[in-house]
């Protein structure tokens, strides 16, 4: 699915540059290429990605800056590196405190980077053809989902921390798909107020409704990833389902409710942003 989608946005990519693009455009679209391979080596070198995650974020990071622009590549540059730097803590973390990780901390393959990507650079796309800033905002959204997602679960997945699944608020072990803490919910609140604020002050605008919205949606998407968790993954209700039976894989499970999530919040965004 990774191959196939590289394929999809690289001819997006193309189609834009040639049917749309101003020379300007063109110009950031190259600079992106060449700023993208260079800037995620460093990530490839420290077993941050695998080979095929870094070609879906070299086609990624191409579109979120060559279509984008600055402020969009600097989300997604925070998002992924604060996920990174907090992944490594936490495993710092309960290696100091004699516990161990709950789960392998494994490298962003290609699957994982469209899962968490895919909406985002879809928004920026629209917003590139379309000129509306509303879809900018959606990405924006779905960055913050994507971001408060990642921070929940760097901060809440740790022992000792009453969780509770989300669907129907019994106990479970912390890293179940699905639960929920009070140290997860903080942090999946933080990491969308993350990119909210960095969202305002990259635009250098103290427009706080379109900051608010950002940081609602991105929320509450974070949450709707947890619920989607808990029905797919945990209750495993997937398998019942002939067309969903895919998604019973671990993997793959998550990689779809990630997916579902990111997008759920962009699009909670604009029907947000049409009210306002």
């Amino acid at each position: 699915m990774d191959k196939a989608l590289n394929y999809i946005f690289g001819f997006l990519l193309i189609l834009t540059f040639t049917w749309k693009g101003m020379a300007e455009d063109h110009i950031r679209i190259f600079l992106a290429i060449s700023l993208a391979g260079l800037l995620l080596l460093p990530a490839l070198i420290l077993n941050w990605i695998t080979a095929d995650g870094y070609r879906a974020a070299l086609v990624f990071g191409t579109v979120i800056l060559g279509l984008g622009g600055w402020v969009m590549a600097a989300l997604v540059l925070l998002f992924f590196v604060s996920g990174s730097i907090l992944t490594r803590e936490r495993e710092r973390f309960l290696r100091a405190t004699g516990e161990e990780m709950s789960e392998k901390v494994e490298r962003r393959s290609g699957s994982q980077v469209w899962a968490n990507g895919f909406w985002i650079g879809l928004f920026v796309v629209v917003w590139f053809l379309t000129g509306d800033s509303l879809f900018l905002i959606a990405a924006a959204a779905s960055v913050a989902t994507a971001t408060a997602d990642t921070w929940a679960t760097e901060i809440g997945n740790r022992k000792h921390v009453p969780t509770r699944l989300i669907s129907d608020l019994s106990r479970v072990e912390p890293g179940t798909e699905g639960g929920v803490s009070l140290n997860g919910l903080v942090g999946a609140f933080s990491g969308a107020l993350f990119i909210g604020i960095s969202w305002l002050l990259l635009h250098h605008s103290l427009n706080m409704q379109t900051g608010a919205v950002i940081v609602v949606s991105g929320f509450a998407g974070c949450l709707l990833d947890s619920l989607l968790g808990a029905l797919f993954q945990y209750r495993k209700i997937g398998r019942s389902i002939r067309f969903l039976r895919t998604i019973s894989v671990p993997e793959r499970a998550n990689n779809w409710v990630n997916w579902a999530a990111t997008g759920a919040g962009g699009f909670i965004a604009l029907l947000m942003m049409q009210w306002i």
